[in-house]
């Protein structure tokens, strides 16, 4: 790869636009060249990412790369921020069933158009704006709200639960948010989540399992409950309890089980909690994609905890 073509991605994230390139002198029969080579990918018209980068990266690993390099070939760039899930992306926030789309809005009274790559969406007041290293994006709080409205409620609980979670935003930040963008007017999803969101859990998998237990008219238990022998020996720490059915729920995500060792642990420590008399749910990942299970499941385990 040309070596001016290296230094650039080197010092942006391995983004870059053919603008930029073109500016700092690069000619473009050498951009030409790397894209033909596979040393540059073209994810959009004027927006760059480093081939090697690109080819390593995992599925949601992609869409911070497209978004950072859709911004960086953006015009009037300082009128234009990442919202929605984009700017989660770059957040570092957790993300379940969005598209793969590029979500952008303008500061200015403009709206951009919007394409294959790219989904244009209404103003954003300056007051949700912040930055993520150079690149101009929605806060935290307000890219949840807005993947709520626009992917729906257990979209936009997964996000907000784990920015809560991991306080990368404030009860106070969301309020504003939904405020300053008007979703009152507009969203009953954004309100939704809003009611919903407990910054006590600590996975997308929990998020789900209360979005399941919403829809089902379940009453929520209590998340990450410790639970202590007779004689107050620490036994385990649960994802869920109903302390007056004495009914605990365990939500197995995404890779939940590294080794066979895991395995053995775990049930050992489930054996333990049905000897002090709790009875025990385990739902999965796949479970929580079919709600009908989850009735059946939990219905079950009350079930047996009455029993």
């Amino acid at each position: 790869m040309d070596p001016q073509i290296a230094t650039v991605l080197g010092t942006n994230h391995d983004v870059t636009s053919t603008r930029h390139l073109l500016a700092r002198g690069v000619a473009r029969r050498d951009i030409d060249h790397a894209l033909r080579t596979g040393g540059l990918v073209r994810v959009r018209r004027n927006a760059l990412v480093r081939g090697s980068t690109w080819r390593e990266s995992a599925p949601w690993e992609r869409h911070a790369l497209r978004a950072r390099a859709v911004m960086a070939g953006a015009s009037r760039g300082n009128a234009v921020v990442l919202t929605h899930h984009s700017a989660l992306a770059l957040h570092g926030i957790s993300l379940h069933d969005v598209d793969d789309r590029v979500h952008l809005a303008r500061t200015d009274t403009t709206r951009g158009r919007s394409d294959a790559v790219v989904c244009s969406h209404r103003h954003v007041p300056e007051s949700q704006v912040t930055t993520v290293g150079a690149v101009r994006v929605a806060t935290v709080a307000a890219a949840c709200l807005q993947v709520a409205a626009q992917s729906g409620v257990e979209s936009g609980l997964v996000s907000l639960d784990d920015a809560l979670h991991r306080r990368l935003c404030r009860w106070t930040d969301v309020e504003s948010a939904f405020t300053d963008l008007k979703l009152a007017t507009w969203s009953r999803a954004a309100r939704q989540v809003m009611a919903l969101a407990d910054g006590r859990t600590e996975s997308a998998a929990e998020s789900r399992t209360r979005w399941a237990f919403h829809t089902l008219g379940f009453r929520q238990p209590t998340p990450q409950v410790e639970i202590h022998d007779g004689d107050g020996v620490f036994v385990a720490r649960v994802d869920f309890l109903y302390e007056d059915l004495k009914l605990i729920v365990e939500v197995d995500g995404l890779g939940k089980y590294r080794s066979p060792q895991d395995l053995v642990a775990e049930k050992l420590r489930e054996d333990r909690l049905r000897e002090l008399g709790y009875a025990v749910v385990r739902l999965t990942w796949a479970d929580l994609d079919d709600h009908v299970v989850v009735q059946r499941k939990v219905l079950d385990g009350v079930g047996r905890a009455a029993a």
